[in-house]
Formats: structure tokens, sequence, C-alpha cells
């Protein structure tokens, strides 16, 4: 049966001699694991496709029970070639959020959002954990662990208050880095909690 989905991907993994394994973030909310082949051979003509943040239509071909197996792919918007370390750093930290929330429970306002906070990771000026921070706040709220927060401020003083600021980021604020160091640690902390799992990008930030 052959299908097409429109996706990011999330990671990948060494399969054989020459293919890869993807976890492909679905813009229904779910997880997908394919089969990308060749992609290793050199000159390989979807090597783009097998990369971390690509965003593409991905053409599918699978039978009964079997792994689908990915026989074209069309880059929709380059969001992968990411050359800043602090930027991709906290953008992995959002596609494992995202891997992890959805793979519970698929949830089709995270694959929009993710595309939303990598977008303002790439071209909006904020401190690259900014948009991490609500990524990883929302993932937490949208599963049902929820803050209720007062308005936010220009310029937020404590975690609580960089909160607020970051949920929606709707608004132009000012927080000092020691500020958005801890508020980021601490949601990262909370979603892992919630999540049983180990955010580990973070680790590089």
């Amino acid at each position: 049966m052959n299908k097409s989905v429109t996706a990011i991907v999330l990671r990948g993994e060494d399969y054989r001699d020459f293919d890869k394994k993807l976890k492909l973030f679905c813009e229904n909310g779910d997880i997908m694991r394919v089969i990308i082949r060749g992609v290793k051979k050199p000159g390989a003509k979807l090597r783009f496709a097998a990369q971390p943040f690509a965003f593409c239509n991905f053409e599918l071909s699978g039978r009964g029970n079997e792994a689908y197996v990915v026989t074209g792919a069309m880059v929709i918007e380059d969001l992968f070639r990411v050359s800043d370390f602090a930027i991709f750093s906290a953008g992995c930290v959002m596609l494992e959020a995202a891997e992890r929330a959805c793979e519970i429970q698929p949830n089709r306002e995270l694959f929009i959002l993710l595309l939303r906070r990598l977008k303002d990771l790439l071209y909006g000026d904020y401190n690259p954990l900014i948009p991490a921070i609500s990524y990883i706040q929302n993932a937490i709220h949208k599963s049902g662990y929820g803050y209720v927060y007062d308005p936010p401020v220009s310029n937020p003083n404590t975690v609580m208050e960089l909160l607020a600021c970051t949920e929606n980021l709707s608004a132009k604020f000012y927080a000092d880095e020691a500020l958005i160091r801890r508020t980021f640690d601490k949601i990262a902390t909370r979603f892992e909690s919630k999540f049983l799992c180990s955010l580990v990008s973070k680790s590089y930030i």
C-alpha cells in the first residue's frame, strides 16, 4: 500500500549497510517509523530527507505489518541546515520532547507548534532556549499537566514570570541569561518527571 505523509524527521539510526530507520512526526500528530534505503551511499538522492529537522512530504510504500519504506521525498521548508551549535541543541531538545509526548498520545497541535518554534529558533532574535522553553511547557500543558499563569510582564524576574512570557511568545520581553537558564532547567526537569524520560540533548546546552 502506498501513502503520502507530511512530516518532520525527529531522528534517524543506522540500519543495515546503507539504510536508516527514521522516526517521523506526522502532521496529524502521530509518530511513525519508516525505513529509508541507500541514504548512506555517496551521492544518495534522498540523503536530505534522512536528517533531523527535515520537513518534507514523504512518499511511502508498505505491505502488511512491514515498516513503510520511503520511496520519495520533497522538501517543504528547509529547517535542518543549522550551523549554530546552541540553536541546533535547543532544536534537538524540542524534537525529543515532541517524540516523547506524542508517542504517548498523538497531538496535532504539538506538530503545528513545533513548526512555529523551530522557525522562531531559526529566524527570530530570541535566546535559543526561549523557543525550547515554550515548546516544552506547551507539550506539558497539552498533555494535561498545566499551570495557571499571571499575565506576562515585559521584564520577568522569576521563573514563573518568564514562563508566563514564553507560553505563547506573543509579546516582546527581556530576561537575563541566568533566569532563562534556570527556567529551562526547571521546565525540562518537569517534563522528564511527567513523561518518565530523560531529555538527552539538554546535556549539550
